[in-house]
């Protein structure tokens, strides 16, 4: 195997986020394809938080640290699959080190870090746990959060790179007033300013701003406190291209304009793994990359 052609897998077990328990080493070319049976605790390494490390010529230019950009996903036990779609989508394109943590209430609930009730309005289970990203970052560089049903397109490094370290946290600045009443499986359609802000966003976490979003306020505090971003001045919050938070059914492709293509598609009023959203735009993107997927799971257990 070429040395400048690698990738360092590091699968966590026992939780979400323990320390490391296993490295393999595979082949840049095999594109992630694992070629012989992996489990660790008795799950399969699809389940488990991940640490994939891309040594090649193109990582050589990171112009940040090397240290694996962390990337907390938004997980609900409903939405399994876009949760393992998200994630591979994110692995198969990215270019540089990538730490995949998947933000699960159960976890937070057993560790201390989560007793809020969850309210009627609260579309999925980590309506209000994303904003413990800072925290479960331990305050330290710059993390990321997306929710589940989103589906890469392009490489995770050129979101990064967007990176500027004079704001608190950076995301794209829709005004997105939605026509369902509905989403998803049938849960309820919320309209309120800086509606989808939070469901992508990059957090300078070592930004003393930031400091407030721990368990004591994310558990106390109102959606509109933090789904708005209220402990923040306006020009603390920086702003990226549509394109990395592109919404289903609300922002359009001109075919004349190749910066309206979409870097990451949000999946936001429902996706093909709800049967009322099957043929939504861009379903046929996600039902290739979970074919994908499922292709690289059956070679892991084969």
């Amino acid at each position: 195997m070429h040395v400048a052609a690698c990738i360092r897998v590091s699968i966590v077990g026992g939780g979400s986020y323990p320390g490391l328990h296993c490295h393999r080493l595979i082949s840049a070319v095999e594109e992630l394809q694992l070629t012989d049976e992996e489990e660790v605790n008795g799950k399969s390494w699809a389940s488990q938080r991940s640490v994939f490390y891309v040594s090649t010529k193109r990582s050589a230019s990171v112009r940040m640290s090397s240290k694996p950009f962390k990337i907390f996903v938004g997980y609900d036990p409903r939405e399994e699959d876009a949760y393992q779609v998200c994630r591979h989508s994110i692995l198969k394109r990215s270019s540089i080190p990538v730490e995949i943590i998947p933000i699960k209430q159960a976890d937070l609930r057993e560790k201390g870090f989560y007793w809020r009730e969850r309210g009627q309005l609260e579309s999925t289970e980590f309506s209000f746990s994303r904003f413990l990203t800072p925290f479960l970052a331990n305050y330290e560089g710059w993390a990321m959060f997306v929710d589940c049903d989103f589906l890469y397109l392009a490489d995770i490094k050129e979101l990064r790179d967007l990176i500027d370290d004079k704001y608190a946290v950076m995301c794209v600045q829709h005004d997105y007033a939605p026509k369902e009443s509905t989403k998803m499986d049938g849960a309820v359609q919320t309209v309120y300013p800086r509606k989808n802000w939070s469901s992508m966003v990059l957090y300078n976490c070592a930004h003393p701003k930031n400091r407030v979003l721990n368990p004591d306020t994310v558990n106390t505090q109102t959606g509109a406190f933090l789904h708005r971003f209220q402990w923040l001045e306006d020009h603390e919050i920086g702003s990226v291209p549509f394109v990395w938070n592109f919404l289903e059914g609300h922002n359009k492709v001109d075919d004349k304009d190749p910066t309206t293509s979409p870097k990451a598609i949000h999946y936001t009023r429902g996706g093909p793994w709800f049967e009322a959203w099957k043929n939504c735009e861009f379903a046929q993107l996600w039902l290739d990359e979970k074919e994908d997927y499922d292709l690289q799971a059956k070679k892991v257990t084969n």
